[in-house]
């Protein structure tokens, strides 16, 4: 039996994708397939059918086991054991913006302000593809040229909003990237949002809410990124304003607040340089120093740089035991030289 094909199968006619975020370990498995011994091929070539039209489309489905599938995934309570992908995941430093489906002119303002120059530092931009922030982040990432991701709460053949088509096109054609977790012909279903949050939040480095009300679906996100252990940045906003309430009370909750997107660069390590506040300017930080280094060390160090790299990718490039290289990490990184980031990947401070 294929053991992917058949899961496969299961995922799409079960039609309840949080329900099989477990159906990857082997105990389970077994139990399910005990279960469905009589279906198993009927299951099998549902597949086939998906994985064909998946094709078609110019789509993939990406398996929790292989190559393809986000490392930053697999690190977050429920991963989806299948994601549908359109385009391409290629940035390794993302952060989500997310906000309102109705913000205030401010709002928008801010929702493209911080968004254009994140994109223009290399930030690849992910976001719902919802109404309001959502698209307008996607919309600011375009036009600054920059890498956007739009993980959807529906199948990826339907898009919704349907205004959007001609956003999923160009973010396509731009090389983003639009990915979900739910088989195709999923219709945008209320129950499936709230779900499709803990992507949105488990693809960044961390998340941006640029304005929210006090009720906004934007906190679900905001608390499987807590969960994720995940930086949560707000922008406040007027005291006085509904579409604030919520940015507030995150802040009060333990959010970062940022008046500049250098201030996000800076907390997350993206930007070697302090945001002063009181100056409104950027200041130098001081130079380190890396003459004290052993021979194994510097050769790590010139294999990185301010542009984040995977663990995997060093071992390629300097053959150094994985042991010896984590090793190796952890000093250049107590020494003040590099900074870990979510999934495995390092660079240069």
């Amino acid at each position: 039996m294929d053991e992917k094909l058949f899961l496969l199968g299961l995922y799409i006619e079960e039609r309840a994708p949080f329900k099989a975020v477990n159906w990857t370990k082997r105990e389970v498995l077994e139990s399910l397939f005990e279960a469905n011994k009589q279906r198993a091929n009927k299951l099998i070539d549902i597949a086939l059918r998906e994985i064909e039209q998946t094709k078609k489309k110019g789509y993939r489905i990406v398996y929790f086991g292989d190559s393809e599938y986000p490392e930053e995934l697999k690190l977050i309570p429920y991963p989806p054991p299948f994601i549908y992908i359109a385009g391409e995941l290629r940035s390794p430093v993302r952060l989500a913006v997310v906000g309102t489906r109705k913000p205030s002119p401010y709002g928008k303002e801010v929702t493209k302000f911080f968004t254009e120059e994140l994109a223009s530092w290399g930030i690849s931009i992910v976001s719902g593809f919802a109404r309001g922030v959502d698209t307008i982040a996607h919309r600011a990432t375009l036009e600054r040229g920059g890498h956007t991701v739009a993980v959807l709460g529906s199948g990826l053949d339907v898009i919704y909003p349907p205004e959007n088509h001609s956003l999923s096109e160009a973010i396509l054609s731009s090389g983003g990237a639009i990915v979900s977790e739910f088989p195709l012909g999923t219709k945008p279903k209320r129950e499936n949002f709230p779900r499709r949050n803990r992507i949105i939040s488990g693809l960044s480095v961390g998340i941006l809410v640029t304005e929210a009300g006090e009720k906004s679906g934007t906190l679900h996100t905001v608390r499987w990124a807590q969960e994720q252990g995940k930086d949560v940045f707000a922008v406040p906003g007027n005291i006085f304003s509904e579409n604030s309430k919520g940015t507030h009370f995150l802040i009060k909750e333990g959010a970062i607040p940022v008046t500049h997107p250098a201030e996000i660069l800076y907390y997350l390590g993206l930007d070697k340089r302090e945001y002063s506040l009181s100056k409104d300017i950027i200041l130098q930080s001081n130079n380190r120093d890396e003459s004290n280094l052993s021979d194994l060390e510097k050769r790590v160090l010139e294999c990185l740089s301010t542009y984040p790299i995977h663990l995997d990718s060093l071992y390629e490039m300097t053959k150094i035991p994985i042991p010896e290289l984590l090793t190796t990490l952890s000093e250049l990184e107590i020494k003040g030289l590099i900074k870990p980031l979510p999934g495995k990947f390092f660079q240069k401070i």
